[in-house]
């Protein structure tokens, strides 16, 4: 046969795996080793069709029949194959005891021109990560997909994983972006500024709330589904969740199961209460993608919106373990777990969360809080600390810290917490008038009052009600503080307001007596009874941040 045939054969393996008809590529691809006389060339084209057909038996054994697994790439396809079917520790064992590189290149299927040794190494340290992720060797596993990106900055599954299984801090991220970018010496200036761009955009979104700028060289990408989610999701953080949404429908309506995109889309659907968008979207899910995590996920969000909790823990539960590094599924599903006083199971899961997620301080966060609900101040702190700093610029660790030293007594560190807490929370792209943060302006509130600044304790209490006007707590922490003025009549209107929404509080009801006494006139109130108004359970007016979804 001659040459001409021999590439008119390859070509139409080529045309065939473009057109993903892989049972005609292998068939010829087949042919062409033949009339190649065993070509390696052809051997590899051979071997990759049956790993895209998810042969992966069959791929392995003509790579050793043929004498391949002596070469760098004849190796790294055979850790492929043994990966892809689940043999995590045949894998490792392959990959421990690789060639050394040679010029030997994998035949292009879908790229144009060769693979260079840079990138065929990125390929084998994100091959790597991933088996040692698989094993739960999470620090191994970090490190690979470091070198991954050192080798190629346009490996972006490594920094994914990086990232969305939080292995570093936000900082570190940025850390990972810099010396990635400033190590490589292939890229030019428009590629670094697009990767720097694009990863800036993926990472920890708490640690730095500020609104991402588009430069004017890439405003191209401003309507792109990557983008539009990394905005979204900044939104979300900073609680603008009308916001955060109709970003999400603009991503989805170019994107529809975009996986990060439906993430955060979740997580709005669940704050706007949106019980019947949910709803359908966690079936069309389940049906499409029954063995996906975020499936499972949603259906779980679903459930806990209604307050289905059994059933919430039992799809949440399944999310976790078909994705043990879905960081949303742990805190959620430990929420399934809190929201029904079940303080052991919750604390369990957000340990598991913690372990797992050594990069993210939700789980930390949420530790303190669940002792923090069972009078164990000084764990409560302890955790708290922990989160602030793995995320120091974030309001709600601030805010819950506050809280906890007002509990406690500690007056000083309070109002500091608090002032910090809402002082990035006014600074930052936060959505100052979401009901999110009127814990903060009530406790806050409560704190001035105990400083006995008055004014500032009734601007904080105004906030909150403007926030959640429906809630006691703010009328009763106003009534207390009119009654410390000396203003019976205005503290009597706010009791009452308090009693409407819960008519059974103890501390309302003295509180509504002492100042129905001294407006009467019947007698003055005592500095013995203005020191027992003080200290009446002060713990009861403070208020709690409601988790939130991830």
């Amino acid at each position: 046969m001659t040459r001409e045939m021999l590439e008119a054969i390859r070509s139409k393996v080529g045309k065939e795996t473009q057109k993903h008809q892989y049972g005609n590529a292998l068939f010829w691809a087949d042919k062409a080793i033949s009339l190649g006389g065993g070509d390696p060339k052809d051997i590899f084209t051979f071997v990759n069709l049956l790993y895209l057909r998810g042969e992966y038996h069959r791929a392995e054994y003509f790579i050793q029949t043929n004498r391949l697994h002596v070469t760098f790439y004849g190796a790294y396809l055979i850790a492929k194959c043994q990966a892809a079917r689940g043999d995590w520790n045949e894998a490792k064992d392959t990959l421990e005891v690789l060639p050394e590189p040679s010029p030997l290149a994998p035949p292009p299927l879908y790229t144009v021109g060769v693979m260079t040794e840079q990138e065929l190494m990125a390929s084998v340290y994100l091959l790597k990560g991933t088996v040692f992720q698989a094993l739960d060797n999470h620090q191994f596993a970090a490190q690979c997909f470091k070198l991954a990106l050192k080798e190629d900055p346009y490996c972006v599954e490594a920094y994914e994983n990086l990232v969305y299984n939080h292995y570093y801090t936000g900082k570190c991220e940025e850390e990972i972006i810099s010396d990635t970018i400033d190590n490589s010496d292939d890229l030019t200036t428009e590629e670094a500024d697009l990767i720097r761009f694009l990863y800036s955009g993926m990472s920890k979104k708490y640690h730095n709330q500020q609104k991402q700028v588009v430069p004017n060289t890439l405003t191209c990408f401003s309507n792109n589904v990557t983008v539009l989610t990394s905005q979204s999701e900044r939104l979300y953080y900073n609680c603008r969740f009308n916001s955060s949404y109709e970003t999400c429908l603009r991503a989805l309506k170019i994107d529809p199961y975009h996986f990060p995109t439906l993430l955060v889309h979740i997580g709005c659907l669940y704050e706007l209460g949106k019980k019947n968008d949910l709803f359908i979207l966690g079936h069309k899910l389940v049906d499409l993608y029954p063995k996906a995590y975020i499936s499972w996920y949603a259906v779980g969000i679903y459930y806990s919106l209604i307050k289905k909790w059994e059933s919430a823990r039992q799809c949440l539960s399944k999310s976790t373990s078909l994705n043990k590094l879905f960081a949303a599924g742990w805190l959620a599903y430990g929420h399934a777990f809190a929201a029904e006083g079940e303080n052991d199971q919750a604390l369990a899961t957000y340990f598991t969360a913690s372990r797992l997620l050594k990069g993210c301080h939700l789980p930390l966060l949420y530790i303190g809080l669940q002792y923090g609900s069972t009078n164990n101040p000084l764990l409560a702190e302890k955790f708290f600390k922990e989160a602030k700093e793995l995320a120091p610029q974030d309001p709600f660790v601030l805010s819950e810290m506050g809280a906890l030293y007002t509990q406690i007594g500690k007056y000083e560190y309070a109002l500091s917490y608090l002032q910090q807490a809402l002082s990035k929370v006014k600074d930052g792209e936060h959505e100052w008038a979401a009901a999110t943060w009127s814990p903060l302006y009530i406790n806050l509130g409560q704190v001035y009052r105990i400083h006995k600044q008055y004014d500032q304790a009734i601007k904080c209490f105004k906030h909150a009600q403007f926030l959640a006007c429906d809630s006691s707590t703010v009328y009763t922490g106003l009534a207390f503080v009119y009654a410390l003025q000396g203003n019976a009549l205005l503290a009597v209107e706010y009791c009452h307001k308090a009693l409407d929404k819960e008519r059974q509080d103890p501390f309302t009801i003295q509180l509504l007596e002492m100042s129905l006494t001294a407006l009467a006139g019947n007698e003055d109130r005592s500095d013995d009874e203005e020191i027992e108004a003080e200290e009446i359970k002060e713990h009861k007016l403070l208020a709690a941040m409601t988790p939130t979804v991830f």
